[in-house]
């Protein structure tokens, strides 16, 4: 019975080890992220993983591109660089603006589809956007 309580001891103790790695690896790469920076970053990445198709091909191809937009957005937020962030915003609101006005050609459900999560996702860009702002703004005159 000894035996089983020292297994048991050793495995608990391994798995808080690497909780505890596994957490060091995430925060340092996000270190300089707030908690809602974070949020706000993960629900973009949430909405482009589970967008829809629709059944209007020219709303997809843009809807595509829009993602990778996004994608390069994020990946730009968290390697903290500005010029590919910066870029990376002016193709998302490039795609953005081709999408609205193809919605007229959409069926009413799958434009209804389409606006909440435009809405969200520049909702999400905004929050994101205005967090980092705060941060930069802290940090500069904490220097």
């Amino acid at each position: 019975m000894l035996a089983i309580i020292t297994v048991i001891d050793s495995c608990s103790t391994s798995s808080a080890a690497s909780d505890e790695l596994h957490y060091g690896a995430v925060s340092d790469t996000y270190a300089y992220l707030s908690p809602e920076a974070i949020v706000y970053a993960s629900s973009i990445s949430n909405l482009i993983a589970t967008f829809p198709k629709f059944r209007n091909d020219a709303v997809n191809r843009e809807v595509s591109s829009l993602k990778v937009s996004l994608s390069d957005y994020l990946g730009a937020v968290r390697d903290f660089n500005q010029s590919s962030r910066h870029k990376s915003l002016e193709a998302f609101e490039k795609y953005y603006k081709k999408i609205q006005k193809l919605r007229k050609f959409m069926i009413k459900d799958d434009d209804e589809v389409l606006n909440r999560y435009m809405v969200k996702i520049k909702t999400n860009i905004n929050l994101l956007e205005a967090s980092q702002s705060k941060t930069e703004g802290t940090s500069m005159s904490s220097n």
